[in-house]
C-alpha cells in the first residue's frame, strides 16, 4: 500500500469515516515494517474515547455441561454425552459454584450441545443462581446454544429469550461467532449455526432489550479479507441495533486441539499479528463499539498489558475456573484475584476500573 493511500485510510475515524471492509483487509496484511502508524493511531483514537482508563470485570465461569454432540475442529473441551467424563450441573451446584467467590458482578454459564439438557433445565439452573445471587449478572449462553434449546423446546427464538428474561437472564455471549464467512464456518465448524443466523438470533436478543458482546476467533484457516468480512458484519449489526458492549479477538490454542492437529498448527498466532487485530478492529469500529477486550488467558497477561498501547481498554474478567483454554493447551492460567488486575494495568500507567457487564463504571473497592 503507497504511503500516502495509508495515511488517508488512518485519517478517516478521525474525521467520524468508516473504513470500508477492503481497507480493513489491506491493513491486516501490511508487513511488520509498515504497522507502526496503525498503532499509533488506534492508540489515539482509544485515547481519544476512553481516555487513560482500563476497565475489568470481577466474574466467574460455570461450564454447566461439557457433554456436546458439536463437530467444532478448533475444541478440545467437548467429551461426547456417552462419555464416562461427561457431565450436568443441577442447580444447587450451579449456585454453590457461584457463591465459592463472594463479591463477583457476574457468572458467565455456556455448555455444550448436550441431549441430555432441556431448556427447562437451564431456566432452572438460572433462576438458582438468580434466587440466591440476585445483585449478580448472568452473561450465558452462545446463540448457537439459544437455537439448540429453541428448537428442541419447539419455541421460537424470541419466545426462548423471554423464558431466560423470567428466570433472571442479563446478556448474550457474542460466542460462536468463529470467523462469520460461511467457506471458512464449513471447516472449521460445519455443525454450527451459519453466518446470517448467527446474525439474525443476536439482532433478535438486541431488539428485545438484551445486550451481547461480540468475537473472534482467529489464527487458524483465515485470511485478512476473512477477517475483515467479519468485522464488517458485526459492524453492520452494531449500526443497526448498538447492542453490542465490546469486541473480544480470541487468538486459536491449537496445541491439543482437532484442528491443530490436521492442519499442522503448532503454536499460537505471534503478539504481532494479535496486536495488529487488535489496532485494526479499533480503528474499524471507532466509536460506533468503544469497548476492545483482550485476552489475559489466551495471551497471558504481560502480553495483554502490552496490548493497551493498541486500541485496548479491557482487561477482561477474573474467569475464575476458566476451562476451555486450558483444555486446549493454554498456558497462562484460569484465574486472576481483582488486585492483580488492577496492579497489572497500573503497571502499564493506565487507570484501572472495575465494570459491570454492560460497562457500568463500579465505585467498589478493589481488594487483593
Amino acid at each position: 500500500m503507497p504511503p500516502m493511500d495509508l495515511d488517508r485510510i488512518l485519517k478517516k475515524p478521525f474525521a467520524g469515516d468508516l473504513l470500508c471492509e477492503e481497507e480493513a483487509a489491506a491493513l491486516l496484511a501490511l508487513p511488520p515494517g509498515l504497522r507502526a502508524p496503525v498503532h499509533a493511531a488506534a492508540d489515539r483514537l482509544n485515547h481519544d474515547i476512553n481516555g487513560r482508563r482500563v476497565s475489568w470485570v470481577f466474574n466467574r465461569n460455570i461450564n454447566f455441561t461439557n457433554a456436546c454432540t458439536g463437530t467444532c475442529a478448533f475444541c478440545a473441551y467437548r467429551v461426547a454425552p456417552e462419555d464416562e467424563g461427561a457431565y450436568v450441573l443441577t442447580p444447587r451446584q450451579a449456585v454453590e459454584l457461584a457463591r465459592r467467590t463472594p463479591g463477583i458482578d457476574e457468572v458467565c454459564m455456556v455448555g455444550g450441545l448436550n441431549p441430555a439438557v432441556t431448556l427447562d433445565h437451564v431456566l432452572a439452573i438460572f433462576a438458582a443462581v438468580h434466587g440466591a445471587l440476585p445483585h449478580v449478572h448472568i452473561h450465558a449462553l452462545s446463540p448457537m446454544e439459544i437455537e439448540w434449546y429453541s428448537q428442541r423446546a419447539g419455541l421460537a427464538v424470541r419466545e426462548t429469550f423471554a423464558k431466560l428474561l423470567e428466570a433472571g437472564y442479563g446478556s448474550l455471549c457474542g460466542t460462536a461467532a468463529e470467523i462469520l464467512v460461511d467457506e471458512v464456518r464449513q471447516e472449521i465448524c460445519p455443525s454450527k449455526l451459519p453466518t446470517a443466523r448467527w446474525v439474525e438470533i443476536v439482532r433478535t436478543a438486541h431488539d428485545m432489550g438484551i445486550r451481547s458482546t461480540s468475537t473472534i476467533l482467529f489464527g487458524h484457516v483465515e485470511r485478512p479479507e476473512h477477517i475483515a468480512v467479519h468485522l464488517r458484519v458485526l459492524r453492520d449489526l452494531q449500526a443497526r441495533t448498538g447492542g453490542i458492549t465490546e469486541f473480544i479477538p480470541l487468538p486459536f490454542v491449537p496445541y491439543r486441539t482437532p484442528l491443530g492437529k490436521a492442519r499442522g498448527i503448532r503454536e499460537m498466532v505471534r503478539k504481532e499479528k494479535v496486536f495488529l487485530l487488535y489496532a485494526v478492529s479499533r480503528l474499524f469500529f471507532a466509536r460506533l463499539l468503544p469497548n476492545l477486550q483482550t485476552s489475559w488467558v489466551k495471551l497471558g497477561l504481560d502480553a495483554a498489558v502490552e496490548s493497551f498501547r493498541y486500541g485496548v481498554n479491557d482487561l477482561g474478567g477474573t474467569l475464575l475456573e476458566e476451562n476451555i483454554t486450558r483444555t486446549a493447551g493454554g498456558r497462562h492460567g484460569q484465574a486472576l484475584a481483582p488486585g492483580e488486575m488492577a496492579a497489572a494495568i497500573r503497571r502499564a500507567g493506565r487507570t484501572p476500573v472495575r465494570r459491570d457487564t454492560l460497562y457500568h463504571y463500579l465505585d467498589a473497592p478493589v481488594q487483593a
